[in-house]
């Protein structure tokens, strides 16, 4: 069943957790957990930092014993994908501003 065309709803993204790395490697700055809607949870999403500075997200992949490498989960639509970055990096946006009293070794925010 498909409803192309269709709107989806834009998703809730929830309970938000951040794991923050020291000396990551190729740009890893966190680890990041979420519910979708109320309806499942994601974890193991990287935050990384581009070599423009600029952070953005990566999903869990696994690689076949031929080297190819599949997502074990992905957002399928831009609208998703916005939501959920925005959603992840505006929470690390918050804790990371000068003016946050939260400080990086908490683990789990």
């Amino acid at each position: 069943m498909t409803n192309e065309g269709a709107m989806s709803p834009q998703p809730e993204i929830t309970d938000i957790q951040l794991r923050f790395t020291r000396n990551g490697h190729d740009g890893l700055v966190a680890w990041a957990s979420c519910i979708i809607s109320n309806t499942i949870k994601l974890d193991n999403i990287a935050i990384r930092r581009g070599r423009d500075g600029r952070l953005f997200l990566t999903y869990p992949a696994k690689a076949r014993a031929n080297g190819d490498k599949f997502h074990l989960f992905h957002p399928i639509t831009s609208e998703a994908s916005a939501a959920i970055a925005g959603a992840i990096l505006g929470r690390v946006a918050v804790l990371v501003a000068p003016e946050s009293t939260a400080t990086q070794d908490e683990g789990a925010v």
